[in-house]
């Protein structure tokens, strides 16, 4: 691909020779201060502060920019002024090297003949699809993945090796699942009586909707009785957990090491962190965000920040920490009056 079509593709205008090569794209925070980019790549710099930190930029390379900062650049693609990251997106994706399957139930792989697959969907070696299992167009099923008995893949929905979604579960349209996701394991639930611990059935599933992404090694438990549920365009990182009965909104950010405990709802908007801790039975209110390393004892506020353990909201929480610093100097004060009223004749 050159200069003049790798323009056309993404829609922008360019600077420089049109024949240009490109070979695809680097990173520029890769590079020290004083490296210079190399020929053949495109770099992204959206920003002078991005610039500044590297002045040799504008000496070689290839760079996607803004219209303020084009003028820099011998050689630049320029993105509209408030559509450079969609535009850097864009170009991420042409040089994607995603793979690509061609429809059909590849030999190795086991459908039971009561599943419904499309024939436009992908279903490669070693993908298990069992009785009563649908599988929408154009979804691609990995090796490894397990679709047990009635459970639902929606249109375009891309499940990643070793995913298990179980029965009666349900996908939506354009997810993707990555590896290891285990979706309708059993909740934790056990009752403990004289003779003995007893294990609580759970006879609910999860419900999962559109354009929701699920990091790898994450899992959802189905509900005790009715569904655990996903809204659209929640998003989850890498070994995340969201125990049974809850109740995900939409839009909602989850990131990493993050456990969230059953029956718990967290509203539209909201955002937790990675390595929060969330107790069971509470409600994360509407766009509020819990930030890292915190646990979540009670409900929380609409549009509010929190933090710590418990997490309590930020402006008390930048308070306890200020009064903190001061302790070993109160203490020593505090010492003090002691002794002087030890002193005083009673």
């Amino acid at each position: 691909m050159n200069l003049g079509a790798l323009a056309a593709s993404l829609k922008v205008e360019s600077r420089g020779p049109a024949d240009l090569e490109i070979l695809g794209v680097r990173d520029i925070e890769r590079l020290g201060p004083e490296a210079a980019l190399e020929d053949g790549f495109v770099y992204f710099i959206e920003s002078p502060a991005v610039l500044k930190r590297h002045p040799k930029a504008a000496e070689s390379g290839i760079v996607l920019t803004t219209p303020a900062l084009a003028e820099k650049f011998a050689r630049a693609l320029i993105a509209p002024e408030k559509g450079s990251r969609p535009t850097f997106f864009s170009l991420l994706k042409l040089f994607s090297k995603a793979p690509s399957f061609p429809a059909g139930v590849a030999a190795g792989a086991l459908v039971d003949p009561s599943a419904k697959v499309s024939a436009t969907a992908a279903v490669l070696p070693g993908a298990v699809v069992m009785e009563g299992a649908v599988v929408g167009d154009g979804a691609v099923l990995y090796p490894g993945v397990v679709l047990e008995p009635f459970s639902k893949v929606g249109e375009r929905t891309v499940l990643y090796p070793n995913v298990v979604i179980g029965h009666h579960c349900e996908i939506g349209r354009h997810c993707i699942l990555h590896g290891g996701v285990v979706i309708g394991a059993d909740g934790f639930g056990f009752h403990d009586a004289p003779d003995g611990r007893h294990k609580v059935p759970h006879i609910g599933n999860v419900v999962i909707a559109d354009h929701v992404e699920i990091g790898a090694s994450s899992t959802v438990d189905r509900s005790t009785i009715e569904s655990t549920t996903i809204g659209e365009h929640t998003k989850l990182d890498d070994q995340v957990h969201i125990g049974h009965n809850c109740r995900v909104g939409r839009y909602i950010y989850i990131v990493g090491n993050t456990a969230v405990g059953g029956s718990v709802v967290i509203e539209d908007g909201a955002m937790l962190s990675g390595m929060v801790i969330v107790k069971d039975h509470l409600k994360i209110a509407a766009g509020s965000i819990v930030m890292g390393f915190s646990a979540v004892a009670q409900d929380t506020e609409p549009k509010t920040h929190y933090f710590g353990v418990p997490a309590r909201p930020a402006r008390q929480m930048h308070k306890m920490n200020a009064a903190l610093e001061r302790l070993p100097e109160l203490l020593v004060k505090v010492r003090e009056l002691e002794e002087k009223i030890s002193r005083v004749p009673t």
